[in-house]
């Protein structure tokens, strides 16, 4: 049975995909710790949850569009830098360092699941749950070049 990082890996390479890479361990832990104890109410603790979307800190501001990869779009920079954590069904986090153009490809290609997408300040936090609900975290403005 394949993970969903297999799954990502096979969308990667079968689309010629660029600008999209899984971190290491040693390399991705710093990142959620930090995502935790910035915007999760009850910091490295909500690790331990398979959903860390229902743990985000208040305020923040969620709604239900009607294409949430076309709203993720408008959002990111095409070639703007950011952390994107997938969300397997059992709770395990694949960590990836990834362009906006890359990650809303593969969002296009993959089966649904939940993602977390954070700026590399970590000043801010995109998720979208299995509810399809888009939550926004932090001061998002649209990084989109010419927005």
């Amino acid at each position: 049975m394949n993970t969903l990082r297999d799954e990502i890996n096979e969308v990667i390479s079968s689309e010629n995909i660029e600008g999209l890479t899984f971190l290491r361990m040693n390399d991705w832990q710093w990142i959620m710790e930090k995502l935790a104890d910035s915007f999760l109410s009850h910091g490295k603790k909500s690790l331990d949850r398979i959903w860390l979307w229902d743990s985000i800190k208040e305020p923040y501001t969620s709604y239900q569009p009607d294409d949430g990869i076309e709203d993720l779009n408008s959002l990111l920079s095409q070639s703007g830098a950011y952390w994107f954590i997938a969300s397997d069904e059992d709770g395990k986090y694949w960590v990836l360092e990834g362009t906006g153009k890359a990650i809303v490809s593969v969002l296009s290609e993959t089966r649904y699941f939940e993602y977390y997408i954070t700026n590399k300040e970590i000043s801010w936090l995109i998720c979208e749950n299995h509810h399809g609900v888009m939550v926004l975290k932090g001061f998002i403005e649209s990084e989109r070049e010419n927005a």
